[in-house]
């Protein structure tokens, strides 16, 4: 039978299946535009970080709750490689928040019209400065988890014989040189409200904007559609946002202030988020769109071809 352990694992397992496949298709469909292109677009470079970032926090999302069903947390002495893969989770799970933030602000600097000539200036070069940007982030998420390499376990001797046969788990902790409630204040800031800061304005603004002009173009049903299409997409592309951002801040900060919560929610959320913000991109990109169609199409022009081959073999056989 399979405990509530398993089942946990099992489901983790199939987010990361879906979530993988989603990114994966997403960031070979961007690579291979960057490569036909032979130049740099900025919103294939943000979709690429987008999708290798949700890759790899899928990966070490799975490796984590892995870990913590073999009674990693039990062991006598944390392992180095709990603290690179917990590393790689917060660092990747940033750098996706930052990328998504960043895609809204190319899409609103775009789309919208500016008066200032300080922010006509900015429309002109944004996919440069992005560009910039971008690297940036990568670094800057990087060097914002460094700490979680020197996690460890408060030594101490178990000689309770109890807990020498039952699974004690042990809580990691930061190096004494780290003070704790600082650090994750400022980096659950980092992770999740200096983003929203970013994203939310940006966003609104566009849904905004676009939905003015949808008004405006009653008489164009296509260019309508298309419009309300990019609102939809871009209000549930901020909810699945938003909605991981609370969970992150309430996790953690739970954890500080109060006895903790199960780290199930917070596993099932980023599970969520790379799924859902992988499949909400392929839905409003043209190009993931476009390959995404020509695939379909592509099984079902074959189905077809092999069902009217062997319609033909069988016609020639009741003919014979």
């Amino acid at each position: 039978m399979f405990g509530a352990a398993d089942v946990k694992l099992c489901g983790t397992a199939l987010l990361l299946v879906l979530g993988v496949l989603a990114n994966v298709f997403n960031l070979g469909v961007m690579l291979r535009q960057q490569w036909r292109s032979g130049g740099v677009k900025t919103v294939a470079v943000i979709i690429c970080f987008i999708s290798l970032g949700n890759i790899l926090l899928q990966i070490s999302t799975f490796v984590l709750a892995s870990s913590v069903w073999a009674g990693v947390l039990c062991w006598p002495d944390l392992p180095f490689f709990f603290c690179v893969v917990l590393f790689m989770w917060l660092s990747s799970s940033a750098v996706s928040f930052w990328s998504v933030a960043w895609l809204s602000v190319f899409y609103c600097m775009r789309v919208l019209s500016f008066s200032s000539a300080l922010f006509r200036t900015l429309k002109e070069n944004i996919a440069t400065v992005l560009n910039i940007i971008m690297v940036v982030t990568l670094l800057t998420s990087c060097m914002m988890f460094t700490p979680f390499f020197y996690l460890h376990f408060q030594s101490k001797t178990l000689q309770n014989m109890t807990e020498k046969a039952a699974c004690v788990i042990r809580k990691p902790l930061l190096p004494n040189w780290v003070d704790i409630h600082v650090y994750v204040i400022i980096f659950i800031s980092y992770l999740t409200l200096m983003p929203l800061m970013i994203m939310l304005p940006t966003s609104l603004r566009l849904v905004v904007y676009l939905c003015k002009h949808t008004l405006a173009m009653q008489s164009s049903s296509h260019t309508a559609d298309s419009y309300l299409l990019v609102c939809r997409l871009t209000v549930a592309l901020v909810w699945v946002y938003l909605t991981t951002l609370l969970t992150i801040s309430f996790y953690y900060f739970h954890a500080i202030f109060a006895s903790g919560l199960s780290a199930d929610m917070l596993i099932l959320g980023l599970s969520f988020y790379c799924v859902a913000s992988a499949i909400l991109l392929t839905c409003s990109n043209k190009s993931l769109r476009e390959k995404l169609r020509v695939l379909f199409f592509r099984g079902k022009t074959t189905s077809m071809l092999a069902r009217r081959s062997a319609e033909d073999k069988s016609g020639v056989t009741a003919t014979v």
